[in-house]
């Protein structure tokens, strides 16, 4: 038989650094040293970084199409982070915003030159934008307000970054003609 015995390896005050198939510890990890980790990952908690992350690929943000004819799709605060996709070939679909919480974000394009685009936070949330990139300011009514890019005067790549302080909604980096009510 195989008589290998699993053993332990321990560092300063007994903690147990390699214990069978994992690393245990709860000394800080320090030092000039490449944790390199290959195949997919799963973090749970937390994750903190004393430096900003580089990446040696490009981040792939997730994708949310629309093909609805005035449909309504209900975002998440987990979706946060999502390109919106507005392809309906008409009509103007809605895209329901998740309850204001701070560093919520969501990009939205319209790839369709008959459909417009339009926001609704059905809260106490408003949603903060102008008419144009450089235009008046606007404002939509609590609760019953939304933000839209008409089907009138949507065109190809009319955009939007809508972004939550924690209360309300701002639309930053607009691109076309924008409406309120």
């Amino acid at each position: 038989g195989n008589n290998t015995k699993i053993m332990s390896v321990y560092i300063e005050d007994y903690i147990p650094v390699v214990k069978y198939q994992g690393l245990n510890t709860t000394k800080a990890i320090v030092g000039t040293s490449t944790l390199a980790i290959t195949g997919a990952s799963t973090f749970t908690g937390v994750a903190t970084f004393t430096a900003n992350p580089v990446f040696s690929a490009g981040i792939t943000p997730p994708v949310l199409a629309t093909g609805l004819v005035g449909g309504t799709v209900v975002l998440t605060a987990a979706q946060s982070g999502t390109i919106l996709i507005n392809n309906a070939t008409s009509g103007t679909p809605r895209w329901t915003l998740p309850a204001a919480a701070a560093g919520l974000i969501f990009y939205s394009v319209t790839t369709s030159t008959t459909a417009g685009i339009e926001f609704f936070t059905g809260t106490a949330a408003v949603v903060r934008g102008h008419t144009t990139a450089a235009g008046t300011v606007l404002t939509s009514t609590a609760t019953t307000g939304v933000f839209r890019n008409t089907q009138a005067t949507a065109v190809v790549s009319d955009a939007c970054t809508l972004w939550c302080n924690g209360t309300d909604w701002y639309a930053i980096n607009q691109v076309g003609i924008w409406s309120v009510t």
